[in-house]
């Protein structure tokens, strides 16, 4: 999905709905994050991780894609 593609999903809903996104083994959290990161498309087969790989700085043949993600804020840390 592209940022414009999102963008035209997003017209449908009221602009006031939290927008979430999965939690680690279940639930969900808020989105917290939004930022540009680089990446190695279509690199992992393994059902257990995302279809994409992050890249680290200086690797070459990745993409920019924007990162939405967010963290459980009332977690109880052990």
């Amino acid at each position: 999905m592209t940022v414009t593609e999102l963008m035209e999903h997003l017209k449908a809903f009221d602009p006031n709905l939290p927008v979430v996104v999965a939690g680690y083994e279940g639930g969900f959290n808020d989105v917290s994050f939004v930022a540009p990161a680089r990446m190695f498309p279509e690199a992992n087969t393994e059902w257990y991780y995302g279809a994409h790989e992050e890249a680290l700085p200086g690797d070459e043949g990745t993409v920019t894609a924007l990162l939405l993600s967010g963290k459980n804020h009332i977690a109880v840390d052990d």
